[in-house]
């Protein structure tokens, strides 16, 4: 039996991180493995409530408060989801995790990106076994993006906004180039799969 194993995929709005789970699913039941499909903001119990908070253009809240209501969902999302379902067994699969944190409120925001770890290793979450960082130039993203229509409040922030999340998402990859495997999403859905799928059959062989 495979250990169960923890997936975490990050990247850019528009990157292509939701389109992509279902590659991966598909790769895990060739596999006959179990897993769990999740997302953050709005994997936890409180999630949805969250979700809506964080996300909706209306809302007006200071970058602090935005960080500790990330936390705060990510906090309950491993208790309550996470944590249990690695424990009996199943891998799971996680659209966006504490990267994304240190990208768009470190490297977006601007805050402090020690000051953000420090409250991070205060709450003890865990470290994915690998992580996927979907990646393509800012302009493309949100070209994709914009094709949606109706934006919510991070993907109608500026272009260095985004470009200052990027960049931050390429110091972490090189960082932790361990954990870290960059995907390049600019090219073809075809050519995206590949690349998914040897990372994945991969960490299923360890």
């Amino acid at each position: 039996m495979t250990k169960s194993k923890f997936i975490s995929l990050e990247g850019i709005e528009g990157a292509g991180k939701s389109t992509n789970i279902h590659t991966i699913n598909k790769i895990l039941d060739k596999h006959s493995i179990s897993y769990v499909n999740t997302r953050e903001p709005g994997g936890s119990s409180i999630g949805p409530q969250l979700r809506n908070l964080l996300l909706n253009s209306k809302t007006s809240i200071s970058i602090e408060v935005e960080l500790l209501l990330m936390l705060a969902d990510r906090k309950d999302h491993v208790e309550n989801l996470i944590t249990p379902s690695l424990n009996k067994g199943k891998w799971v699969i996680s659209d966006r995790f504490m990267d994304s944190t240190i990208a768009y409120q470190g490297g977006g925001r601007g805050l402090q990106i020690e000051k953000i770890q420090s409250i991070a290793n205060i709450l003890d979450f865990p470290e994915p076994s690998i992580t996927l960082l979907f990646d393509l130039p800012v302009e493309m993203a949100l070209q994709r993006i914009n094709v949606r229509g109706l934006l919510d409040r991070f993907e109608s922030e500026s272009l260095d906004f985004h470009k200052r999340i990027r960049e931050e998402y390429l110091n972490l990859a090189s960082r932790y180039p361990n954990r870290i495997k960059i995907i390049d999403s600019s090219v073809a859905q075809e050519n995206v799969s590949k690349q998914i799928e040897q990372v994945i059959e991969e960490l299923i062989q360890k």
